[in-house]
């Protein structure tokens, strides 16, 4: 297995293999996330889950040290007012 650094590196071939080493459950869970509906587009069209999604499921469980860090909220010019 290659050595993964940030969230791109990951692809769908790299997902497969490291579930296959992981076993029959993860396999499941994999699968499982697959046919797990999801909500419909903006035209109401029904979707597949899009790989993003899939990969964004795979690192929160599997590698979360990859989970960006949410950047900090710069204050509202309300936030300001009321310091002053």
């Amino acid at each position: 297995m290659k050595e993964i650094t940030n969230e791109k590196d990951v692809t769908f071939d790299y997902i497969a293999e490291y579930v296959k080493e992981k076993g029959k459950d993860d396999i499941q869970w994999l699968k499982d996330l697959y046919a797990k509906p999801v909500p419909p587009d903006k035209n109401g069209k029904k979707r597949n889950i899009s790989f993003i999604e899939i990969r964004i499921a795979f690192i929160a469980k599997y590698m979360p040290h990859l989970v960006a860090e949410p950047k900090p909220k710069k204050p509202t010019m309300r936030d300001k007012l009321a310091k002053l």
